[in-house]
């Protein structure tokens, strides 16, 4: 009887049993329908799925013959003859029956219709992973789990089996994501000027790939009247990405008292969101974008080009993967669900995504925002974005000045005359009493 048991280790004191799973050998070793080694689907020599069992397909077939008393099997073009039953073997490739292996896959066909022959066929065990509940003898009744696991049985007098099986987890590919965010285009107006009125918006962009605590931000565009920011900005996104699963592997621990770090795997989204920042309040959401790595739409080549209709699902938009295409560039839109769960266009950003291997980023490596190394250049920004009460000179002439100036020249015109006649009014009196006296 083998019998397998999962503990829960603990730090200090003795480990729980969770449960345990017993398996009676035995049974397995002498059981008609050979629970020894599950039988595979293809016979293959080579690869991850190659023949593991101490026999081949061949030598199984022709010792359950023989048990069964009965002629050996005899191959001839894709049918096998054991005795009066005939099985026809169908293969499309027309060199399936010259190889040298044919006769084993055959034999494989075979076994997995064994339960066809008549009398003495049965289903013989395929090969699985089995699924086995877990009980506590102190609590029984009580299912505590389930164990994935298999069992192989080999007698030592046979011929050894394959290599083991390596079922060790896969480990996860180091990658490094670089996003730059070079423009934003058309993104709404929230704010109001504060002495002209005017519609306008302090734009900045924030991303994350792990999660919101992952979040890098641009600096902020001031002052935007018409809704395009310049930023030349570089985001960059380590993480370990586990390819057959087509998912970021995170550890983390669960709490600041958890002794080991738990992992978890999410999605490969790269969320993109365009903000206007507030001084004295909250800073106002305006749009978001979600970027599958492993399937997103591909970019525009201007903004005029990028609408909503980029995030159709229909098949019609051409897709784009990262893990694929390595680097792309081009516009994508910003949005906002309605309460009608409708899209609406809330701003356009014209974004690089760059893709490298860990290795590839240490050869070229590059720096956060518009550091070094390969540092981006500054964004040529309109002399008229900055922030009002950290630049009162400018704010005398881009607000006060550009808005107000034919105002105020009416003003200083009409000062100008107010002045001239008061000092008319104010000079005439003694210059006419001058002239009354002769002086």
């Amino acid at each position: 009887m083998l019998t397998v048991q999962i503990y829960d280790w603990d730090l200090v004191g003795s480990d729980d049993m969770v449960g345990e799973t017993k398996i009676d050998l035995e049974n397995r070793f002498y059981s008609r329908h050979r629970a020894c080694c599950g039988l595979p689907e293809k016979y293959e020599e080579q690869g991850y799925n190659a023949w593991r069992d101490a026999i081949k397909p061949t030598q199984i077939l022709a010792k359950l013959c023989k048990d069964a008393k009965i002629d050996p099997p005899i191959y001839a073009n894709g049918v096998v003859k054991i005795g009066k039953q005939l099985f026809s073997v169908q293969n499309d490739e027309l060199d399936f029956y010259r190889a040298k292996e044919a006769e084993e896959h055959m034999a494989l066909a075979v076994l997995q219709r064994w339960h066809e022959f008549p009398r003495i066929g049965c289903h013989l065990v395929p090969e699985h992973v089995e699924s086995r509940p877990l009980y506590n003898p102190d609590k029984p009744g009580v299912e505590r789990g389930k164990l994935e696991m298999w069992v192989d049985i080999f007698p030592m007098d046979m011929p050894l089996p394959g290599p083991p099986v390596d079922i060790s987890p896969r480990k996860p590919k180091n990658y490094e994501m670089r996003v730059i965010i070079w423009n934003t285009d058309d993104v709404v107006l929230e704010d109001d000027a504060f002495f002209t009125g005017e519609k306008m918006s302090d734009i900045y962009v924030k991303g994350w790939l792990k999660g919101p605590e992952d979040c890098q931000c641009t600096d902020i565009h001031y002052r935007s009247l018409t809704g395009e920011g310049n930023f030349n900005w570089r985001f960059i996104f380590p993480f370990d990405y586990l390819v057959a699963e087509q998912k970021i592997v995170i550890s983390r621990k669960e709490s600041l008292f958890s002794w080991d770090e738990t992992e978890c795997k999410i999605p490969a989204r790269l969320e993109l969101q365009v903000w206007d920042a507030d001084h004295f309040s909250a800073d106002d959401f305006l749009g978001a974008i979600t970027i599958d790595l492993n399937r997103f739409p591909r970019g525009a080549k201007s903004s005029k080009l990028c609408t909503l209709d980029m995030l159709k699902s229909d098949g019609s938009v051409p897709m784009v993967n990262i893990f694929k295409q390595k680097r792309v560039k081009g516009w994508w839109p910003f949005f906002v669900k309605k309460d009608n769960e409708e899209m609406e266009l809330t701003g356009k950003v014209e974004a690089e995504f760059h893709l490298l291997t860990k290795e590839e980023a240490e050869k070229v490596p590059a720096g956060l925002g518009r550091n070094e190394p390969d540092p981006l250049e500054k964004p040529n920004r309109p002399d008229s974005s900055f922030m009002w009460f950290m630049n009162p000179l400018k704010s005398i002439r881009y607000i006060v000045w550009h808005n107000y100036k034919w105002t105020i020249l009416k003003l200083l015109i009409i000062l100008g005359l107010a002045i001239i006649i008061f000092l008319f009014v104010y000079s005439v009196p003694g210059y006419t009493v001058k002239k009354m006296i002769g002086a």
